[in-house]
C-alpha cells in the first residue's frame, strides 16, 4: 500500500510538472508553486470524493479525470450542502478548470457561509472579474477587495487586484501606491515584475519612476586564488562559485556567487542579495563556512575534475577578507 501511495504521488507530480512546464523557463517560482498547488488540489479532491479503502489496489474505484472528481464532489455537496471546505475546494477546482461562472456561483455560497473569510472573498472577487462582460471588477468585487486590505494590509492578492482595479478606473496614482505597499512583501523575482507595473502606473500619473533599490551591503568579502600546481588546469570559460553555508556545513547554501573567470586571483563579495532562499538570509547568521569551487562544466553541483578550496570559518560582517585557495581536485 505504501508503494501504491508513493507511485500515485509520483504520477501526480509528473503530471503537474508537465502542466506547468511552459512557465519553467520564465518564472520558476511560479511554476513550482503551481505544481504543488495542483497536487494539493488533487489531494483535496481525493479527501472529499475518495474512499480510504480505495488505497487498496483491489478496491480501486476512483475518478479517472479531474472532471469526474469534480462531478463526484458536486454530488457529495448536493447531499451535504453544509460542507464549507468541500464548497471552497469545488470553487477552486472550477477556477482551475476555467469554469468561471460555476466558480463564481460556488464562491457566492461559500462566502455566504463564512463572510469573515477575507482570503476567500478575494478569490470570489477574482471570479467576478473573470465573469464580468467588460473584464472589470464590479462594485461588489471592489468592496470585497477594499475590505480585505482594510482587515489585512499585507494581503498580497488583495493589494494586487485592488491595484488592477484602480488602473482600470483611471486612478494610476492609487494603483502605484497599492503596488508599492505590495512590493516589500514579495520575493525578488516577483518584486521585479511588480516594480515594472508600478513604473507604468506612476508614468500614467505623471510621476517619476521608483528610484532603483540600493544594493545590499556586502556581508563577506573573499579573495580566491589557485594553487600554482593547478593553475594550468584553469580552462577557458570556467565558472567560479563561492558559497557560504551554516557554521556546521549542513543545509543548502545561505549565499552563492557565480563568477565567470579567465584568470585568478579574483575578489568577490557576498550579501543578502545572493541568498537563494528568502527565509534563510546570510545576515541572519553569525558564523558561517565559506568555500570556493571552480566548475569545469559551469554547473553549481560538484563534479569530477572541479577544483575546490578548503572551507574557512568566517564571521558575517567581518571587515577582513577571507582567503580561499583552490587546492584540490574533485575525484
Amino acid at each position: 500500500m505504501v508503494l501504491f501511495v508513493a507511485l500515485a504521488l509520483l504520477a501526480g507530480l509528473v503530471a503537474a510538472a508537465f502542466a506547468t512546464w511552459p512557465l519553467w523557463r520564465t518564472n520558476r517560482r511560479l511554476a513550482i508553486g503551481l505544481t504543488f498547488g495542483l497536487l494539493l488540489t488533487g489531494a483535496g479532491l481525493y479527501r472529499y470524493v475518495g474512499e480510504p479503502l480505495a488505497l487498496n489496489p483491489a478496491n480501486i474505484v476512483q475518478p479517472q479525470t479531474i472532471s469526474e472528481a469534480i462531478a463526484q464532489l458536486e454530488r457529495r455537496l448536493a447531499a451535504h450542502p453544509e460542507e464549507f471546505e468541500g464548497r471552497v475546494l469545488l470553487a477552486r477546482s472550477y477556477m482551475a478548470e476555467q469554469k468561471y461562472a460555476q466558480a463564481r456561483d460556488t464562491y457566492a455560497i461559500a462566502t455566504a457561509q463564512h463572510p469573515e473569510e477575507t482570503d476567500l472573498s478575494v478569490e470570489y472577487a477574482e471570479s467576478l472579474l473573470r465573469t464580468s462582460p467588460d473584464r472589470h471588477f464590479p462594485p461588489a468585487a471592489v468592496a470585497m477587495l477594499e475590505n480585505a486590505v482594510a482587515k489585512n494590509p499585507q494581503n498580497q492578492r488583495a493589494l494586487f487586484f485592488l491595484g488592477m482595479q484602480r488602473m482600470q478606473s483611471d486612478r494610476p496614482a492609487e494603483a502605484a501606491d497599492l503596488w508599492q505597499r505590495l512590493l516589500p512583501l514579495l520575493p525578488a523575482d516577483a518584486g521585479a515584475m511588480v516594480r515594472q507595473q508600478i513604473d507604468v502606473a506612476r508614468a500614467a500619473a505623471h510621476m517619476p519612476p521608483l528610484p532603483l533599490p540600493e544594493a545590499p551591503a556586502p556581508l563577506l568579502r573573499a579573495q580566491v586564488s589557485i594553487d600554482p600546481t593547478l593553475a594550468n588546469n584553469l580552462p577557458a570559460g570556467a565558472v567560479l562559485y563561492v558559497f557560504a553555508r551554516s557554521a556546521n556545513g549542513s543545509g543548502p547554501p545561505l549565499a552563492v556567487v557565480r563568477v565567470a573567470v579567465n584568470k585568478l586571483p579574483v575578489e568577490v563579495a557576498l550579501s543578502d542579495a545572493d541568498s537563494p532562499m528568502p527565509t534563510a538570509k546570510l545576515s541572519a547568521q553569525t558564523k558561517v563556512l565559506v568555500m570556493a569551487r571552480l566548475s569545469l562544466s559551469g554547473d553549481a553541483q560538484a563534479a569530477s575534475g572541479d577544483i575546490e578550496s578548503d572551507p574557512q570559518n568566517a564571521t558575517v560582517g567581518q571587515a577582513d577578507r577571507i582567503v580561499l585557495v583552490l587546492n584540490r581536485t574533485v575525484p
